[in-house]
This record gives structure tokens, C-alpha cells and sequence, in this order.
């Protein structure tokens, strides 16, 4: 019994990647600089929008102060100014000023979808729903308000029903939405139509070729319906786009050991662990495949780093158990498997090589 291959140790271990965008709604375009009749508050909004849209989101945020010192009740300016510290991660922040703009003009439904949208970052998915709701109780065709609830139902609530609605809402308003067709996809590959989500993923590429994350979510689709080929080639284009992503990389080796390809696969988890060294799955998957060429001791190594990092890993027990029992010492490859069955005590493979050790042992 060699241990749990490397798509069922990694690839079901691993979730799709999909986010939030931070911030749908963005200040208008500014004015030509000489625009006359602007009174000084104005003047810092324009200034502000016109740093927000060259990505200067510190100058920005300044500018957004300065107005706001000025004219206290500008609705779109506190609006503005929690667009930009989105941007810079400060949800906190940006939350505070979104509630500033509700509290002045309530009808504001790019606060209302944009606040949620910070709400979710935070973690608070209920509340995010709720002002998504409200977003398109005030504009029904907010296609980036209905992408956003579909996303937190599907998160929140396990929804799946809901989100594919909430999706195919937002793509009738914005067909041209690659986002909204990668997370309608997701639902859909969540729901078993392995067909509809390939679909969906491959109209987002259309769209936006460009996009790493729908090529690693065909690309895992493709492997789910048995296109190894395939979905290697959707890895690399996502490497190719996003070539510092240690997840891809780890699921291309897991592929790669799948395929027969362990020499690739090796240099695939070396690359993943290049980029992020206490990442315990791929030690793990680097170990199943040095295992698999025949190198035990590096593959112990490996094994007992992912253990390091995480000690409850109950696949890393039972590959250290399998590679210590395939090097003689069936007394520590027992020790192993019983670890593995103290966390995971529905685990198969590690009861079966317990079994088959304790057989030999003559116990």
C-alpha cells in the first residue's frame, strides 16, 4: 500500500479560488483640471479621483480628508474616500466612511453594495448579505450588487441555488462580467454540472484571457472530468499569467505525480515550497512523489517537515508510516499509522496498513 495519491491527498484537500472584488464602484472620471466653478471642496474631490485612477490611493485619501474637512456632509466624497481605503485593505476604515455616506444619503446603493462588499472581507457575511439586499431594493440592475450576494449566499449559506440565480441576474444586466461568469461556474461546479461550470470558466477566459484564477478553476474542473491533459495546460497558463502562486503550483505537481510525471511533479512542489516554505500539503506532495521514485529518505524528510508545521496531518502519519515500513522499521511505521488513526479514525489507507504491519509483526 503506498499512502493516498497525491490528487486525493491535495487536490480534494484544496479549495477553488474566488474573491470579492474590494471595490466594484469607483469615483466618477475628474474633470479637466481647469473646470470652472468648483468651490474648494470640490477641487480635493476631483484631485482625489484623479490620484484614485492613477493608483496613488495614499495622495487620494488626503485629498478625500481635505474635501471632507471642508463639506463634512458630501455623501459621495465619504463614499470615495472608503473606495480608496478599500483599496488599501483598511476595511475598518473604509466601513466607517461607507456608513457615513449612508447615514447622509441612504439611497446610495454603491454604498450600500460596496459596504457589504467590506463587510465580507471582514468576515461578516450576514451583514454583507443584508446590505447587498438593500443595494438592489434601491436599483434592481446592479449587476455587481446581485455578483456579490450570489458570491456571499454561496459562502455564507451554502446556497447554491441562490448564488447560480444571483449570478445569472448579474450576467442578463453585464454579459461581459468574466467575474461573474467564473463565480456562476464555481456554483455550478459546486452542484455536480461539471459541463455548465466548464462552460462558465471558459466564456470568463473569452472575456478576459488573462485571468490566472479562471484557468486554475477550469483547469480543476478538467481534472474532475478526467482531462488530466487539459487541465495541465490550464495550470500553465495560469503560472504562465501568475507565476508566484504556490497553490498552482501544487496542484500542477499533484496533476504532474497523477500522470506519471514525477520528475515535473518534483519540480512543480519545489517551486510551491520556493514561494511559501510552511506550506505542510506540499511537503506532504513532494514526499508522496520523492516516495514514488524510490527516495526514502528524502521522502521521510519531507514528511516529517509537513509534520512540523502541522502535526495533525493525518495523511503525512500514514505516507511517514508507509516510507518508514518500505525501509524496515515496521515498529516506528506502526507508531505512524496509529497517529494517523488517533486524528483520522475513519482513515482506510492508515487502517489497512496498521493491519497489514501488525500482520507482519505476528501480533
Amino acid at each position: 500500500m503506498s499512502g493516498r495519491s497525491a490528487v486525493s491527498a491535495i487536490h480534494l484537500a484544496l479549495v477553488f479560488l474566488s474573491t470579492l472584488a474590494v471595490a466594484f464602484g469607483q469615483p466618477q472620471q475628474p474633470p479637466p483640471a481647469s473646470t470652472p466653478g468648483l468651490d474648494e471642496s470640490a477641487v480635493h474631490d476631483h484631485r482625489g479621483t484623479a490620484l484614485y485612477h492613477q493608483g496613488e490611493l495614499d495622495g487620494a485619501i488626503a485629498e478625500y480628508r481635505k474635501a471632507l474637512a471642508i463639506k463634512p456632509d458630501d455623501a459621495e466624497a465619504h463614499y470615495s474616500l472608503g473606495l480608496a481605503l478599500a483599496d488599501k485593505y483598511d476595511f475598518d476604515a473604509a466601513i466607517a466612511e461607507y456608513r457615513k455616506a449612508l447615514a447622509i444619503r441612504p439611497d446610495l446603493a454603491e454604498a450600500h453594495d460596496n459596504l457589504g462588499v467590506a463587510l465580507a472581507d471582514k468576515g461578516d457575511l450576514d451583514a454583507a448579505i443584508a446590505e447587498f439586499r438593500k443595494a438592489l431594493a434601491i436599483k434592481p440592475d446592479l449587476a455587481e450588487a446581485h455578483s456579490d450576494l450570489g458570491l456571499a449566499l454561496l459562502y455564507a449559506k451554502g446556497d447554491l441555488d441562490g448564488a447560480v440565480a444571483e449570478y445569472r441576474k448579474a450576467l442578463a444586466i453585464n454579459p461581459g462580467d468574466a467575474n461573474a461568469h467564473d463565480n456562476l461556474g464555481l456554483a455550478l461546479y459546486q452542484k455536480g454540472d461539471l459541463d455548465a461550470a466548464i462552460a462558465e470558466f471558459r466564456k470568463a477566459l473569452g472575456i478576459k484571457p488573462d485571468d490566472a484564477v479562471a484557468h486554475y478553476n477550469l483547469g480543476n474542473a478538467l481534472v474532475d472530468k478526467g482531462d488530466p491533459d487539459g487541465a495541465i495546460a490550464e495550470f500553465r497558463k495560469a503560472l504562465a499569467i501568475k507565476p508566484d502562486d504556490a497553490v498552482v503550483h501544487l496542484i500542477l505537481g499533484a496533476t504532474l505525480t497523477d500522470k506519471g510525471d514525477l520528475d515535473a511533479a518534483i519540480a512543480e512542489f519545489r517551486k510551491a515550497l520556493a514561494i511559501k516554505p510552511d506550506n505542510a500539503v506540499a511537503h506532504l506532495a513532494l514526499g508522496i512523489a520523492l516516495k514514488d521514485k524510490g527516495d526514502l529518505d528524502a521522502a521521510i524528510a519531507e514528511f516529517r517537515k509537513a509534520l512540523a508545521i502541522k502535526p495533525n496531518l493525518a495523511d503525512a502519519h500514514t505516507n511517514l508510516g508507509v516510507a518508514l515500513k518500505d525501509k524496515g522499521d515496521l515498529d516506528a511505521a506502526i507508531a505512524e499509522y496509529r497517529k494517523a488513526l488517533a486524528i483520522k479514525p475513519d482513515d482506510a489507507d492508515a487502517r489497512k496498513n496498521l493491519d497489514d504491519a501488525l500482520k507482519r509483526k505476528g501480533r
